[in-house]
């Protein structure tokens, strides 16, 4: 599959989203998991739980998570390039 093919993917996985989470492994188990409507307020939600101190140095993982509960992980990139197009 190509790059195109997966960010094609990708885009429809936000278009049909029920729902974004943003989620933080804190360790041995552990999440903390926030659900949030957009996917502008699941990248709101992981900037906070990036401030967790039990979160150390890691970063939050964002997923468009649809009706039937499939989760499609949105890479950093593609964020940019939507953030991109929304200016």
């Amino acid at each position: 599959m190509t790059f195109d093919a997966i960010e094609t993917r990708a885009i429809e996985a936000i278009r049909h989203a029920d729902h974004f989470t943003a989620s933080l492994f804190l360790g041995r188990g552990q999440y903390r998991v926030e659900r949030r409507p957009t996917v502008l307020a699941a990248m709101q939600a992981a900037r906070e739980i990036e401030q967790d101190p039990a979160a150390h140095t890691r970063r939050a993982l964002i997923y468009a998570i649809a009706v039937d509960g499939h989760a499609t992980l949105l890479t950093a990139a593609l964020i940019a390039k939507l953030l991109s197009l929304k200016s």
